[in-house]
């Protein structure tokens, strides 16, 4: 098996327990369906090694992009943000989903990011939903943003056009098809498991429906 950052990352992500997979009873996703597995990357926080193999693989594959500053969502994006930070002694912010509504009423807190090219990590996307928001918010701010980090990526069609439409680019540590290579080959997922992902996959309502209790 290679060694590329995406298979080290697909069995950091296996190691700390982050990958899910539970057919007989499926995990309720916010947009209604119910799917047969899970990525639950604040796992990975509970696992040391793992931990550290996925932070220096960000810190590695981030510096290229020269930023000035490391930012986080709020909150999954936040722990990874400050170890990347650490690792690369930049200044850190965190992005709340909304202002606050006491205090100073800021939504991004820690480091100064107006004037600044900022790049913003994330623990994974779907929708790009989540990511988009907090770069709308970067930006109001006066932010460069023009990079976003992710750990795992199950993008949809719709996420990569709205990341063409905010004109950033998207650096992928690992995706599902690599994971699920990685937890067959190692054992870590039955074939019948593995087959009720693919089902899913290949249709996500058809599954949902003949699974919803």
């Amino acid at each position: 098996m290679t060694n590329n950052v995406s298979y080290i990352i697909s069995r950091a992500l296996l190691d700390a327990g982050a990958f899910m997979i539970r057919p007989s009873s499926p995990f309720l996703l916010t947009s209604g369906l119910v799917a047969p597995f899970y990525i639950n990357c604040r796992k990975i926080l509970g696992n040391v090694e793992a931990r550290t193999e996925i932070a220096d693989a960000i810190s590695k594959d981030i510096v290229k992009y020269k930023p000035d500053v490391i930012a986080g969502g709020v909150t999954a994006g936040v722990p990874f943000a400050t170890m990347v930070a650490d690792r690369l002694e930049l200044p850190m912010a965190y992005i709340r989903p909304q202002p606050k509504e006491h205090g100073t009423g800021s939504q991004i807190e820690g480091a100064k990011v107006s004037g600044s090219k900022v790049l913003l990590v994330e623990d994974l996307i779907t929708t790009a939903k989540s990511i988009g928001h907090f770069i709308q918010a970067l930006r109001g701010e006066g932010a460069e943003v023009s990079n976003v980090s992710v750990i795992f990526s199950r993008m949809t069609e719709s996420a990569e056009i709205k990341l063409s439409k905010l004109g950033v680019s998207l650096s992928i540590l690992c995706d599902l098809d690599t994971l699920l290579d990685v937890a067959k080959e190692e054992g870590r997922a039955s074939q019948l498991e593995i087959e009720e992902v693919m089902a899913f996959l290949k249709c996500p309502e058809k599954w949902s429906a003949n699974n919803s209790k």
